[in-house]
């Protein structure tokens, strides 16, 4: 989370006979950014002499180091010049890079990815000479590719872990020699491309009709490195994720990277020289991965998390058995921890109470939402570690009065400190089933504290940023093996036995999704971006009036490139932010609008206590008494075997269904997504004979004509049918 403005939900607990106060406070989020210098190693006058347990402790360094493959993924497996991992592939042929990269069955190359050199006026590529694998472990496979061209010898050192993801370290050598310019050129099957997604905010949705530039820096003014680019749709896709542009040479950094589409194939170029330079010496960083990259939850469509609310009226109280997790906030301050970060320092009591709570209900206790990113002066540590953990330029957070420092994971000593105190002193000692992390844990902003290691500098003594990406992979992946092997958390009654998959909860919340980094989570929360249109430059109602909606803050390619879970393969769940909270609130608009775009996309919603609470559990009980979390979900962008929308042909209108495996029961959503627009959709059945329809929600009985059947619908609104035999 880097947003400047954040809705903070927190519960006042007394004991738990009491009911509990739902506060909802916005918070306005000033970063105060000044420009950092560089700072001495030497340490502080009157530190400590004994070392304190979190960084003596080697637990986080003995799963760092450990061979081990996390639920639900697979080991990686090399044959040959093939690596291949769940539900992927990449093959290396004629080319230093993969000349197929497949993802689900398909085939995400039009053509095999290239280093392109241009030398003397002549472009040509980089062909392979050699392949040679150097260690194969369960989690990793380490591999060499070299190619010779005109002199140069390339040399690409990689790697491929566990969940796909393909590190590339170009090396260069070729001492007289200048090239004129150096690419790297993915041509990507168009057919199969039409959402693409960055770190930038602005820079996500449809797919454009015209060249697409993409910057380094997705705002100078906050530090936000754009360094993760994804290009694919509603089923699979293709990103790219760097850390440094130190040895590149570029005419300006806002074109590091483009993207030129095409008819049929769509060209991603990755701009490494852009002006005559020596080569030797020079060394090239990116990751490659496809997505999705691990298989869904089979109920994934069907998942709830929750602020944790006393009243009985709430959504959480009235359906205990089909909520997957809750948690409490540290708002206002003091209230379950003392900032936004610092897990040695939370209310035990309070945890324990509300962590009992849940459990009575059967419902998975995530503890205090905590800010990863961010250190204050009240942490203890914060005196003598600080200015190593510190991500510079600073950025404060003045929250609650009190100034908060973004961080970086960079840092060795950040990242034990974090994980001890959230894996030993919350998880292990409270007896949490997981982490909600509301931004996160390591690896996400630019940084260049040379303290520990990161930035660059320039011939003129300027520092550059750079992009933590594999300590970041280090920690979610440490975090991940600690939970897996200390935690089981209870599953909603209503869930099946989701075997193979981990029973531990892994929530992250961010606005934008790289699943090279945080792809190790169980569950993302998105969605909170539609609370302030601003940032996507859109001058529309809020969703936090009661005027906003997804058709006017989002719309359906920005919907579909941040908000989904098929693509990715991660429960992505979603933040609904808007004013229908309260025992007796005035509307339902919103809610309703809400779940006509969650439904037929399989979107999960993350927090219950911003909608109508009535509503939602009228909506969920009838996808309870379905028992959908066992039934098989045909989203609205696939066909399915039993309705078809003849008419009208939109792609804002739509349709999906539950298909109950043992009943003959279908449950279909019919949604309207238009922003103004009434329209009559007219539905063809094509599964069953003489079906049984009724509107689950009203129990209207609905009769079909010639195998069809039409439905009205209003703008942003849905209805829910019930078929049988």
């Amino acid at each position: 989370m880097h947003q400047r403005k954040r809705i903070c939900k927190t519960e006042k607990f007394s004991p738990v006979t009491t009911a509990a106060i739902l506060v909802i406070a916005v918070v306005v989020l000033g970063c105060n950014e000044m420009e950092g210098t560089a700072l001495k190693e030497a340490p502080k006058e009157g530190r400590a002499k004994e070392k304190p347990v979190w960084l003596t402790s080697q637990i986080y360094d003995d799963y760092a180091r450990q061979d081990r493959v996390p639920l639900p993924f697979e080991p990686v497996k090399i044959q040959g010049k093939r690596v291949t991992v769940w539900g992927r592939a990449m093959q290396w042929q004629k080319s230093l890079l993969p000349s197929s990269i497949q993802s689900q069955g398909r085939e995400l190359l039009a053509e095999p990815m290239q280093v392109v050199v241009s030398l003397k006026g002549k472009e040509d590529f980089v062909p392979l000479k050699r392949f040679r694998i150097l260690q194969q472990r369960q989690s990793r496979v380490d591999f060499l590719a070299e190619g010779e061209l005109k002199g140069l010898h390339f040399k690409a050192e990689m790697f491929v872990e566990f969940d796909g993801f393909l590190w590339v370290n170009l090396k260069v050598e070729g001492k007289s020699l200048k090239v004129d310019r150096m690419q790297i050129v993915v041509p990507l099957v168009a057919q199969y491309v039409r959402l693409y997604q960055t770190f930038a905010r602005p820079l996500a949705g449809w797919i454009p009709d015209k060249p697409l530039q993409l910057p380094w820096l997705a705002d100078a003014r906050e530090g936000i490195v754009n360094f993760y680019h994804w290009f694919g749709d509603e089923d699979t896709g293709l990103g790219f994720t760097y850390a440094s542009l130190q040895h590149w040479a570029l005419k300006s950094e806002d074109n590091f990277c483009t993207f030129q589409p095409g008819a049929k194939v769509h060209k991603y170029v990755i701009n490494l020289i852009e002006s005559p330079s020596l080569l030797d010496g020079r060394v090239f960083q990116f990751g490659i991965q496809a997505t999705p990259i691990k298989p869904l939850p089979p109920d994934y469509t069907m998942m709830k998390g929750s602020t944790v609310n006393l009243e009985p009226w709430r959504a959480m109280n009235q359906i205990p058995d089909d909520i997957d997790m809750a948690l409490v906030w540290p708002v206002p301050a003091g209230t379950a921890m003392r900032s936004l970060n610092d897990p040695y320092h939370v209310d035990r009591k309070v945890l324990e109470e509300v962590r009992d709570f849940c459990h009575q209900k059967g419902i998975a206790f995530l503890g205090v939402a905590h800010c990863p990113q961010r250190i204050s002066p009240l942490s203890d540590e914060f005196s003598e570690y600080a200015d190593d953990w510190k991500r510079l330029p600073e950025n404060i957070l003045e929250w609650e009065k009190v100034p908060h420092y973004l961080t970086c994971g960079k840092s060795y000593t950040y990242r034990k400190w974090l994980f001890y105190g959230w894996a030993i002193e919350n998880i292990l000692k409270l007896g949490l089933d997981g982490l909600y992390s509301d931004g996160w844990m390591t690896g996400q902003m630019g940084c260049n504290n040379p303290r520990h290691g990161c930035g660059w500098e320039d011939e003129k003594g300027k520092r550059h940023l750079t992009v933590p990406v594999l300590e970041g992979r280090e920690f979610n992946r440490v975090m991940c093996l600690f939970l897996e092997d200390h935690v089981r958390a209870p599953l909603p009654k209503t869930a099946p036995e989701r075997r193979g998959f981990p029973r531990y909860h892994f929530w992250i919340h961010s606005w934008e999704f790289v699943p090279s980094v945080m792809g190790l989570a169980t569950e993302w929360l998105t969605g909170e971006f539609a609370a302030y249109p601003h940032e996507f430059k859109l001058q529309v109602p809020s969703m936090l009036t009661p005027e906003g909606t997804y058709g006017k803050c989002l719309g359906l390619g920005l919907f579909r490139a941040r908000c989904l879970s098929t693509n990715w393969g991660v429960p992505n769940l979603f933040d609904p932010i808007m004013p229908e909270a309260g025992e007796n609130p005035p509307t339902d608009r919103q809610t309703r609008m809400a779940l006509a775009w969650f439904l037929p996309h399989g979107v999960p919603v993350g927090l219950l206590e911003y909608m109508n609470a009535k509503t939602v559990v009228k909506v969920f009980e009838v996808f309870r008494q379905f028992d959908a979390r066992k039934a098989k979900f045909f989203p609205a962008w696939r066909s399915n075997p039993y309705l078809a929308i003849e008419a009208p042909i939109d792609q804002e209108v739509m349709v999906a269904v539950w298909e109950h495996p043992s009943r003959r029961q279908v449950l279909a959503v019919i949604s309207n997504l238009k922003v103004a627009e009434n329209v009559s959709v007219q539905l063809r059945w094509q599964g069953f004979t003489r079906p049984k329809i009724r509107n689950a929600l009203t129990d209207e009985t609905l009769s079909l004509k010639d195998d069809r059947l039409t439905i009205a619908l209003t703008p942003e609104s849905f209805e829910l049918l019930l078929i049988e035999p």
